[in-house]
């Protein structure tokens, strides 16, 4: 129902590693910076241009077109005397809702939890509503943790009916408690996409980003 080389594809998109420039934080500060607003030509430009004005610099981000909205989240460094005025600028954008949030340097040194597992998951077929919510519920009652997810629709070629698919990325910290079995999702997993219709499984990974020692003591 899932394709190998569509599933193939579409985790390679999600699983591009955003590009990340090295900042220096003597004298900067660091915003995660959001803004969502009807689609219309410019908007990246017109918000990345505030950020040079400012003397500020556009780290990780992402972007994406939901309905007729258009929604962009990127990690901004700025000097610390501009800081004030570029949150006034980006709250004063027209038509777009906008928010600014400190964040820490992403570049410091600092203790992250280790990977226990990490997994990635896909699904496919007829859409449901709350199909998105049931399938988390089960990754949550296993302590997994949702790095990255990607949800969209589809009209099937015959038939007029709509398809969903999602795909993601989960992972739970180490060590893990004797009771993870990642087996056991899995089988839930499956009986969850009978029930509804769909394909639904779940991956066991290991790669240079999502590094996981399974069963780490």
């Amino acid at each position: 129902m899932f394709p190998n080389t569509a599933r193939r594809l579409l985790f390679s998109q999600l699983r591009k590693t955003p590009t990340a420039r090295c900042f220096s934080s003597a004298d900067k500060e660091f915003l995660v910076i959001n803004a969502v607003g009807p689609d219309r030509l410019g908007i990246v430009s017109g918000l990345t241009e505030l950020v040079v004005e400012k003397g500020g610099n556009v780290g990780e981000s992402q972007a994406s077109r939901l309905g007729s909205h258009f929604g962009l989240m990127m990690l901004v460094s700025v000097p610390k005397s501009a800081t004030q005025e570029l949150q006034d600028a980006v709250k004063a954008l027209e038509g777009m809702s906008t928010s600014c949030y400190p964040t820490e340097d992403p570049t410091a040194n600092r203790d992250s939890p280790s990977v226990g597992y990490s997994g990635h998951f896909t699904l496919s077929g007829a859409d449901n509503p709350g199909i998105v919510n049931k399938v988390t519920k089960i990754l949550v009652k296993h302590r997994l943790n949702i790095d990255e997810m990607k949800t969209f629709e589809e009209t099937a070629p015959h038939g007029g009916t709509t398809l969903f698919h999602m795909s993601g990325v989960a992972t739970a910290t180490a060590p893990l408690t004797h009771s993870f079995d990642s087996s056991v999702i899995k089988e839930e997993l499956q009986e969850l996409g009978d029930e509804m219709n769909c394909e639904i499984d779940l991956e066991d990974m290991e790669d240079d980003q999502y590094s996981a020692s399974f069963y780490a003591s």
